[in-house]
């Protein structure tokens, strides 16, 4: 890949894209990682998720994402960042927000080949919650290693039904772990 150009709103921009903030690209621990939007997208990229272990201090470190997230760019889609009130109202990525959280993704291939995604929110977003299964799916992956597979089942069946469940049922579960 050649480059990755990043457009999001402001917030965004300010504290993860390396607006008000400073340099989001001096990337070497779980800290800077999950502050980093230049890492967030280079691990997902090359690794197809974005999990604990693309937290690891080994993953953030390893050459391929550190090399690839150096070519990450992000700005807003407005020129100007004061008056914020302006901004606010004027940038189109900005004004949504928070009810959408709008971004564009734009990765240029070494061909010169251009590959653009846009998109308003994110499966897990309160405009796309999560279903059930995507609840309990993300939750054993979560859990792998930390908890058997038992008591995970255990847990997912008592939060399912939490409203027939006693507070004691989930705490005494969560005591074993």
């Amino acid at each position: 890949m050649k480059s990755i150009d990043v457009t999001t709103f402001e917030t965004a921009y300010e504290i993860v894209g390396g607006g008000h903030y400073g340099d989001r690209h001096n990337v070497q621990t779980k800290e800077q990682a999950d502050h980093s939007m230049a890492y967030v997208i280079a691990a997902a990229l090359i690794d197809g998720q974005l999990m604990p272990d693309q937290f690891a201090k080994e993953r953030i470190r390893r050459a391929d994402v550190q090399e690839l997230l150096q070519k990450v760019k992000t700005h807003t889609n407005f020129p100007l960042k004061t008056p914020r009130k302006v901004v606010d109202h004027l940038d189109p990525y900005t004004a949504v927000y928070p009810d959408k959280v709008p971004a564009k993704v734009t990765i240029t291939l070494n061909s010169g080949q251009e590959l653009e995604q846009k998109c308003e929110d994110f499966k897990g977003f309160f405009t796309r919650p999560l279903s059930w299964d995507d609840v309990i799916t993300k939750f054993n992956v979560l859990a792998e290693g930390i908890i058997d597979r038992q008591l995970q089942q255990l847990i997912v069946h008592v939060v399912q039904h939490i409203e027939q469940e006693s507070a004691t049922a989930l705490t005494t579960l969560l005591t074993r772990i």
